[in-house]
């Protein structure tokens, strides 16, 4: 097929860039594809982080077109005759905020006008985890020409189903993330060892630092555990948010020499090391459709403990891939951790991440996209 995708990839970071740039390497293994990139993806007045730009020596780099300016209404009509003249049979939109509503959604709408050419979207989150008041008159502005639906979570898709009623919602697992798991893998001891973690229970948090992911309750069950029991907070991310309300904790565990914290975004190089020193990862988030971090940490067969909210649950099965406990509560995050490092076979939990790993692989998600198109087709 002849597919058109709309999205951000290097050399901008971040999940949602590696995410559409192993997207894009997945369908043109199958399907002729051009990639119509984003070349400015927030002003930086807007951006709440120190820069928008991979730095990594080995950045995730795919061919593309850097045609969208997201504020330069320009660059969206030209993006959409480009689309026409290449006359797909859809344009895939990987969406994840409605700040790109006005530049996707003008596109999406041009393209089926000049080109009758259908749109599907294809949602990492339909609704935005911190919303504004305008969000859902973007949302449906955005959403208003799309042909079809691709949700990672069962929210999303019912999230969408009450946008757009009667307009199809495909379901399909977000895929891991296999590409930063080097062909020799650290042991954990090495990795912790390097670290100066050696002998450690090593408990990661990755990702940026927002309200929602939960960092604060973490804090709190880390606190709970018994401070002579080895229990370490790895805590790996940049602050979207003022550190302030954890800094009490962090200067606390700091003392104590029970947690190592990495207070910026870390390059594809160091991720190996990161994710191989963790025996478990944690993802206490307060809201979720889903999670990237979780599909990172199958990928190096870690295990995690993770609230039991949005999608995260269809992800996470209990007491074979991870833990699942009720957001807000730090001492049931903090029961779960102590259950894991007392009670399970690491070796055990890494088997049934890999026979799950099926499920996240990145031919289903193709398999799923060639399923809307021809029903769109249709």
């Amino acid at each position: 097929m002849r597919l058109a995708l709309v999205g951000l990839t290097h050399p901008f970071r971040g999940g949602i860039a590696h995410y559409t740039t192993l997207l894009c390497e997945a369908l043109r293994r199958r399907h002729d594809v051009r990639f119509y990139a984003l070349s400015r993806q927030y002003p930086e007045l807007l951006f709440p982080g120190k820069t928008q730009i991979d730095h990594s020596d080995s950045g995730l780099a795919v061919q593309h077109e850097a045609s969208i300016d997201s504020i330069a209404p320009w660059t969206w009509v030209t993006t959409a005759r480009r689309i026409r003249e290449f006359a797909p049979e859809l344009v895939i939109f990987s969406w994840w905020h409605p700040f790109f509503a006005p530049s996707f959604g003008t596109i999406a709408h041009l393209s089926r006008i000049m080109g009758r050419v259908p749109s599907c979207f294809l949602c990492h989150n339909a609704i935005p985890h911190e919303r504004s008041r305008i969000d859902l008159w973007l949302l449906r502005y955005a959403f208003s020409s799309a042909a079809a639906f691709i949700a990672h979570s069962r929210q999303d898709v019912d999230d969408l189903r009450r946008l757009r009623p009667g307009v199809p919602v495909s379901y399909n697992p977000h895929p891991t993330y296999e590409v930063f798991t080097p062909e020799r893998v650290p042991r954990t001891a090495d990795a912790k060892a390097a670290l100066g973690l050696a002998d450690r229970r090593v408990v990661l948090f990755f990702g940026f630092v927002r309200a929602y992911k939960g960092l604060d309750v973490l804090l709190e069950a880390i606190e709970r555990l018994p401070a002579d029991a080895g229990y370490h907070l790895l805590l790996v991310g940049e602050f979207y948010e003022d550190p302030a309300k954890y800094r009490a904790a962090l200067d606390r565990l700091t003392a104590e020499n029970r947690l190592t914290l990495v207070d910026r975004y870390v390059s594809n190089e160091e991720l190996p090391s990161l994710f191989c020193a963790a025996d478990v990862v944690a993802v206490p988030y307060l809201s979720a459709t889903q999670s990237g971090v979780v599909q990172m940490a199958y990928a190096f067969g870690k295990p995690v403990v993770a609230t039991r909210v949005g999608g995260i649950p269809e992800t996470v099965v209990e007491g074979r891939t991870g833990y699942l406990v009720p957001p807000r509560d730090a001492q049931a995050l903090a029961g779960a951790l102590a259950r894991y490092f007392d009670e399970a076979d690491p070796e055990e939990f890494r088997q049934s991440i890999l026979q799950e790993s099926d499920r996240y692989s990145w031919e289903r998600m193709v398999e799923t996209i060639e399923s809307v198109a021809a029903e769109v087709a249709g």
